[in-house]
């Protein structure tokens, strides 16, 4: 039988587990992360896939593995203590979405991945609820938690972060050191190896002085002739960014222990485009 632990927002007792209170929409701050919560390390993801029943193997993806075969996904910490995140093609060419010391955003990226694969086998075989009734279900559920937590911390929070945002560089490129840069948010990408990747290893000159080497919001032709670089509003990057700015992808309303309910069983890895860079 669950335990259980009072919710630090409207005092209600609630389940241990719980990732937010059923009564008011808050977060559990007691809850424990483990094989049921949203996986930050790659053994919290792994125990996350077995308290799920994912078939990775089946599913192609490789927790913790340096795969080499064709046709994966996966994650794994290399010699020098950095967290990789790559696809390996149908032709075997390997693209690396990340590559770095942050491990819950290595790991975020591929769990992102896997449950868009599980997203889209679920709502093409009609088993999973409508998108309409998912969004009218979130959508409920954040007014519900609006109304519920204080607004003068939200006003708070909101200020702090326009007052961040105003201080910190401006999105778009930037040229360091005969190295392309591109700024998005508060994320930085570096065009590397035909391919713009996140990297969290910035020059402090890049950081502590931005306007003098930013280039502007608009792609240059002559980016591809010096760099051999696209446009960065061509990734995925900034495509799930534009299209989710507003919202963190840890924010657990996005995204229930029951939509992982799924048979595995007829999953075919071939509806995967294995051409694509992720």
């Amino acid at each position: 039988m669950s335990s259980k632990v009072k919710c630090e927002y409207c005092g209600q007792q609630i389940d241990a587990s719980a990732e937010v209170c059923p009564y008011c929409g808050a977060p559990n701050e007691h809850m424990a992360r483990g094989g049921s919560g949203i996986p930050q390390t790659i053994e919290e993801l792994k125990a996350f896939a077995a308290a799920h029943n994912l078939p990775l193997q089946k599913m192609r993806f490789f927790i913790g593995e340096d795969y080499k075969g064709a046709k994966a996904f996966g994650i794994y910490k290399d010699e020098d203590g950095r967290f990789v995140v790559y696809k390996n093609k149908a032709d075997g060419t390997r693209a690396v979405r990340y590559r770095g010391g942050d491990e819950a955003y290595a790991v975020n990226e591929i769990y992102q991945k896997l449950r868009s694969e599980v997203n889209v086998r679920a709502h093409r075989s009609g088993s999973k609820k409508s998108v309409q009734a998912s969004q009218e279900w979130r959508r409920r559920r954040r007014i519900n938690t609006i109304k519920q937590i204080v607004i003068p911390l939200v006003l708070c929070f909101i200020l702090v972060c326009i007052t961040l945002a105003l201080q910190g560089p401006s999105d778009g490129y930037y040229d360091y050191d005969d190295v392309l840069y591109y700024n998005q948010g508060s994320s930085w990408y570096m065009y590397d190896n035909d391919d713009w990747i996140y990297t969290d290893d910035v020059p402090s000159a890049l950081t502590d002085d931005p306007d003098s080497y930013y280039d502007g919001y608009s792609y240059e032709s002559d980016y591809g002739d010096s760099y051999g670089a696209s446009d960065f509003s061509d990734t995925d990057y900034y495509d799930s960014y534009e299209s989710d700015s507003s919202s963190s992808s840890w924010d657990s309303d996005d995204w229930d222990d029951d939509d992982w309910d799924y048979d595995y069983g007829s999953w075919d890895s071939g509806g995967t485009d294995w051409d694509s860079d992720w």
